[in-house]
């Protein structure tokens, strides 16, 4: 029995029975569709980059420190990260998708590509820029006095409709959102800081 009464979906009788049979399926529509439009206004790359950062500003294991938006000024000149994410067992550096629920490429690719019901597009491997980013860093680091520190890339796929689908091959340092917990926790499994953390977070300050 729904809405009081006495009206029940299965037993229409009566001209209210109808037009509140009616109702309820036209407010249930109405709902789907707005859930839907806000959910495609959240498909987009600054979307992503916000849902990122705050479930890594959660999960990172301290000490740690995340840079959002983050510019660097590296010897092979400036660089732009999603986000740039120090914690005790290394620095991870972000990109972040906001659509596309199949993702196909390879991480030696030019180009990958991302689909979902409607469009395809290809776009750039983000792996080689995230990878030279990195290895500036360290380079960089051990300038510094401070070796060993594990720099790495970290591509994040987050779109909302359904968890993505990966298709990239062995070292393409890839996830998604909503696996993103376990991926990270597989490579911060350490118990203390790997490297001088206040150091090389004070060196990232002062490049930005």
């Amino acid at each position: 029995m729904f809405f009081g009464g006495d009206f029940q979906v299965w037993k229409l009788h009566t001209l209210q029975d109808y037009v509140t049979f009616f109702l309820f399926v036209a407010s249930g529509i109405l709902v789907f569709v707005l859930v839907a439009k806000y959910m495609n206004t959240q498909r987009n790359h600054e979307a992503a980059v916000r849902k990122v950062t705050k479930r890594l500003k959660r999960l990172a294991k301290r000490p740690s420190k995340l840079f959002v938006n983050a510019s660097l000024r590296l010897p092979g000149g400036q660089k732009n990260f999603d986000a740039v994410l120090m914690d005790r067992s290394g620095i991870y550096l972000v990109k972040a998708y906001g659509w596309g629920i199949r993702i196909y490429g390879t991480p030696e690719g030019a180009s990958w590509r991302r689909e979902d019901a409607k469009r395809k597009e290809e776009f750039p491997n983000p792996l080689p820029e995230l990878k030279e980013g990195a290895k500036e860093i360290c380079s960089m680091l051990e300038e510094n006095g401070i070796k060993g520190v594990k720099v790495m890339p970290m591509v994040v796929f987050a779109d909302n409709y359904q968890i993505p689908e990966l298709y990239l091959g062995y070292g393409s340092f890839s996830t998604t959102y909503q696996e993103l917990k376990k991926w990270y926790k597989k490579q911060s499994a350490v118990k203390e800081a790997q490297y001088d953390f206040d150091r090389a977070v004070s060196i990232l300050n002062g490049i930005q």
